[in-house]
């Protein structure tokens, strides 16, 4: 099996920004580290140095509010915020995420199921998915939980079945008409 195995020696600066914004890594290293004192290297495992420098360019970005960013730089960083418990930064990828356009459908329910968003603000998604020509693909039922196959299947059904209801109606107001 390979595993990715990032070794990162941490400057002072970032030790305390990843310090105050993750419980997990506050417990993995000491927030100082003697300047003469031996390395200190973390190992961080399955996390690639690209993703790293993703989240560590939300700490260096030289506007503070204003995060210009391809869609999986955000997804990167949202994996590690996860992976790390760094809300605060969670909610800043999370935002970006949602307001890209390239995020689909799909991606927002399966962020909904994840606990990112609830089904309220993914109610749009759904609708979507639901009143699609097309029925879920075998990756899309594979991404999602048993729950959410159920929800969108049966108003998928519901939906077909007030459809046929409504030609039908169609078809004998024409046929009375004539």
């Amino acid at each position: 099996m390979c595993r990715s195995l990032l070794r990162w020696k941490f400057p002072q600066v970032e030790n305390y920004f990843l310090h105050r914004d993750s419980p997990v890594l506050r417990d993995m290293m000491p927030l100082e580290i003697a300047p003469n004192g031996p390395e200190t290297n973390f190992h961080l495992d399955g996390v690639s140095s690209k993703d790293f420098e993703h989240l560590l360019w939300l700490y260096y970005n030289s506007t503070v509010t204003t995060y210009n960013a391809p869609t999986n730089t955000w997804r990167s960083i949202l994996r590690l915020a996860d992976r790390w418990e760094m809300d605060n930064i969670k909610k800043i990828a999370l935002g970006n995420i949602l307001n890209a356009a390239d995020v689909d459908h799909m991606e927002r329910i399966m962020l909904c199921e994840r606990g990112d968003l609830s089904r309220d603000q993914a109610t749009e998604a759904y609708i979507s998915v639901c009143t699609r020509d097309a029925p879920l693909t075998m990756d899309e039922l594979r991404s999602l939980s048993t729950e959410v196959i159920l929800i969108i299947t049966s108003a998928r059904e519901q939906i077909i079945s007030l459809r046929g209801n409504a030609e039908q109606s169609a078809v004998e107001v024409v046929k009375a008409g004539a």
